[in-house]
């Protein structure tokens, strides 16, 4: 049987799941079966909810060849050998297989996502794992990509689907609500008799769940991980990437949103965004907590929103576990350039223009930046950066021992709301150079485990190189107290704690 057969016959690759989870796929009138074997595989889509291309290679003795398809390799030949397609979990609620729950059986808490990687998915994995491992609560996650609506369960570190819809038309920026998705919500959460409703994302779901919650007597936790509440633009940076505050500045370009079709925007600045706040103001005040990472955070959102100020807004910062913090950094040498790693996806928010400016000003006999990550496009950096690639966060300590790095540096120009990539570093026992806003300047300094910049610009940041040499003994020396104190006890078991404590006092 050739390719195309052999997956058009197999109950893994569900051909309706494909075309409305990649709806480009669908819109542009392309066979599924096709663009999987052609395209979809190699971009790194998936053939159906039933099959986990990485889980399936990581049970092979032998990696597969850069062209071999996984899916096609377990049809024909791990099948055979008893290899899974899908990790599978231990144990099981026995309510999942009834496809209902009632309140017998236990508390069930829905996290709301958009995405499915980056630094909020793993720390709610994180958070979820230790209330699933404890068995304090069953864990189900809700997530909206276009027109597609998927709840899951979580448990035993694998995630099980439970129902999927398909919306006739996807929720827009504006008035971000849509009936169709709050009564396919309101039915999931009276089916699955759900305790607590936990918004991480909001963008592309409808702002009408949490109403929708509050009518089932649900309670609602709604977290801030970015600026999304205040502007769609996210991070809060206008056109010339000055940070806004919140507040429009006064130059004529247009802001850009990260995440919304530009059309249901125009124009954002001084228009548009003004109803987003109300919409926001609106929908947080039927919250009965609030969440954010950082003292900042909360200070700009409670800024922008005055009339939240009786809703509880507590600050729980992401909690880590690692095997074992490092001590990898090495101390500067005279007559030998400093070797600075920059790591984590570098987009102009976070610093590449900054990063390419320095590597272009700045000779290789006296500095030497290595990215350990990618890059976005249209940033292509000098030819003195030297690139290591993308890393995984379990392998990041073996890359940096490669490296051997005398600091690492954070070069966003937003205030992030805490950033795991300076988490990372310390816990690799590299002091670090960073920008002084948002979390990044707060940590640094109630740590003084690095410099802080005070300008965000590359001079500054040149500027502040020397000190890097003159005080780096200093530094790394808090690190490691770093180390031994807030590293080890911001655990994800203690990030957990903080949390249960706070849904306890909901669920009472």
């Amino acid at each position: 049987m050739n390719d195309y057969s052999l997956l058009q016959a197999s109950e893994l690759f569900d051909a309706n799941w494909y075309l409305t989870e990649y709806e480009d796929v669908a819109l542009a009138g392309l066979d599924a079966v096709h663009h999987y074997l052609h395209f979809g595989a190699s971009e790194g889509r998936r053939p159906g909810p039933l099959f986990d291309a990485d889980y399936y290679c990581s049970q092979l003795s032998t990696p597969l060849g850069s062209h071999e398809l996984p899916l096609l390799h377990y049809l024909r030949t791990g099948k055979a050998q008893g290899l899974k397609p899908t990790r599978q979990p231990r144990t099981v609620p026995q309510w999942y297989y009834r496809r209902s729950a009632t309140q017998a059986d236990g508390v069930r808490i829905l996290y709301v996502l958009s995405v499915g990687s980056g630094g909020t998915p793993q720390t709610n994995q994180d958070l979820m794992h230790q209330l699933d491992s404890q068995q304090l609560a069953s864990c189900l996650v809700l997530q909206c990509k276009g027109k597609v609506l998927q709840l899951s369960l979580f448990t035993d570190g694998c995630t099980l689907p439970l129902e999927r819809a398909v919306l006739s038309q996807p929720v827009r920026a504006l008035p971000h609500t849509s009936e169709e998705y709050n009564a396919t919500v309101a039915g999931w959460l009276k089916q699955y008799a759900i305790s607590l409703v936990h918004i991480r994302h909001i963008a592309w779901h409808g702002l009408g769940l949490i109403h929708v919650a509050r009518q089932q007597h649900i309670p609602v936790v709604f977290s801030c991980h970015d600026y999304y509440t205040v502007c769609p633009s996210v991070k809060l940076l206008d056109e010339n990437l000055r940070y806004c505050a919140g507040k429009c500045t006064s130059s004529k370009g247009e802001c850009s949103n990260e995440l919304w079709p530009a059309d249901q925007l125009t124009p954002l600045k001084h228009n548009a965004v003004h109803r987003w706040q109300q919409q926001f103001a609106k929908a947080l005040s039927q919250c009965q907590l609030l969440i954010t990472t950082s003292p900042y955070t909360k200070e700009m959102i409670t800024g922008c929103y005055p009339q939240l100020s009786d809703i509880p807004f507590e600050v729980i910062e992401h909690g880590r576990d690692f095997d074992e913090c490092s001590n990898l950094a090495s101390a500067p040498v005279a007559n030998e350039p400093l070797r600075i790693l920059v790591p984590g996806f570098i987009a102009r928010a976070k610093g590449a223009n900054v990063l390419r400016e320095l590597a272009a000003t700045l000779p290789a006999t006296e500095v030497q930046w290595h990215l350990l990550g990618d890059i976005c496009a249209g940033s292509d950096l000098p030819g003195t950066v030297i690139e290591h690639g993308p890393y995984h966060r379990s392998g990041l300590a073996e890359r940096v021992r490669a490296i051997r790095p005398h600091a690492g540096a954070v070069f966003s120009v937003w205030p992030e709301t805490w950033c795991h990539t300076l988490t990372e570093m310390w816990a690799a026992g590299l002091p670090v150079l960073g920008f002084d806003i948002g979390a990044v300047g707060d940590r640094l300094r109630q740590s003084n485990a690095g410099w802080l910049v005070n300008e965000l610009t590359a001079s500054a940041v040149a500027d502040k190189l020397p000190a890097i040499r003159q005080e780096w003994s200093q530094k790394h020396s808090a690190v490691l107290k770093w180390q031994q104190q807030q590293g080890l006890q911001q655990s994800c078991a203690a990030m957990a704690k903080q949390y249960w404590s706070q849904y306890c006092k909901l669920l009472m």
